[in-house]
């Protein structure tokens, strides 16, 4: 079984996205980044780890070793 090519949705690329995909875009790269953000100073904060290892887990969230759950989970000892 094949898809149809009329309603296949290609991905944008530098050569065909428009304005409105680059808006679209660039919103949720700032939601995620804010997302993050979000994350990291609940962990700094809030965190239930000695601190040092809090930062350590940041650190490895902002570098994309460790999803929002992950991080939590590792700082809670899970």
């Amino acid at each position: 079984m094949t898809d149809n090519p009329a309603t296949t949705r290609r991905r944008p690329n530098a050569s065909t996205i428009n304005d409105l995909e680059l808006d679209l875009l660039w919103q949720r790269a700032e939601d995620a980044e804010a997302r993050l953000q979000a994350v990291a100073a609940d962990l700094i904060t809030a965190g239930h780890t000695v601190f040092a290892d809090r930062l350590d887990i940041v650190r490895r969230l902002c570098a994309g070793e460790l999803t929002p759950r992950e991080a939590h989970d590792e700082d809670r000892g899970e």
